[in-house]
């Protein structure tokens, strides 16, 4: 590889600052032509729920398609919650991300599906907490908790537990889809919890080994 000296390798790492500057608008347009395509539409961050929603799970990656279900059914009860989905992570568009969040929003939880030890907070949460101020939105109240690791299930029980604590007692660095019986850091929840529409068939396979069903 190349080798810099100190009196041209931090002028050089500035001079990148434009190209990831552009990442967001070159992303968006090509999500735009996906569209075309697919009829599938996504932008940087989706918002799903309640247009006056007050509390709000931020997400990235699968756990996101739970946790918008999960939303919907509570919104059907009269609450008023949503999800704004996380599509282009770094670099981190903080004004598209405040445009996404309803102007409505008190209380934002963000989920992250890791653990930094010995970080204030993970990567995700600590993102959304500067965007927020960056942005002049410092007074949007921002807690942050983890699920899934190791690919722990995510179910809407657990999506349902997140936004029951989001609105009676916010907590910072909770864990969600364990018993957490040491530190004593995850939320209660439910053994279950209907997220579905109605009329959905739910159907369970079941397959041994050695008949080939698993291959």
């Amino acid at each position: 590889g190349t080798a810099q000296n100190p009196d041209i390798y931090f002028q050089g790492r500035e001079a990148q600052n434009r190209f990831y500057r552009d990442v967001p608008g070159i992303v968006e347009d090509c999500l735009q032509q996906v569209a075309q395509v697919t009829g599938r539409t996504y932008h940087l961050f989706d918002y799903a729920g309640a247009a006056d929603a007050e509390q709000v799970i931020v997400i990235m990656g699968s756990g996101g398609e739970t946790a918008r279900e999960t939303a919907a059914r509570l919104n059907e009860t009269g609450r008023k919650v949503g999800v704004l989905q996380v599509r282009l992570y770094r670099p981190f568009d903080a004004r598209a991300f405040v445009q996404a969040l309803p102007r409505s929003v008190r209380r934002v939880v963000v989920l992250d599906r890791t653990k930094e030890s010995g970080a204030l907070g993970e990567p995700l949460y600590l993102d959304v907490v500067a965007a927020l101020k960056e942005m002049g939105a410092g007074d949007v109240m921002v807690v942050g908790g983890r699920y899934g690791l190791g690919s722990k299930e995510f179910t809407p029980a657990h999506a349902k537990a997140v936004f029951d604590m989001l609105r009676d007692e916010p907590r910072h660095h909770f864990t969600v889809g364990i018993e957490d019986d040491v530190t004593g850091l995850s939320l209660p929840s439910q053994a279950y919890f209907a997220a579905e529409a109605p009329g959905t068939v739910c159907c369970k396979f079941y397959g041994l080994g050695s008949d080939g069903t698993v291959g």
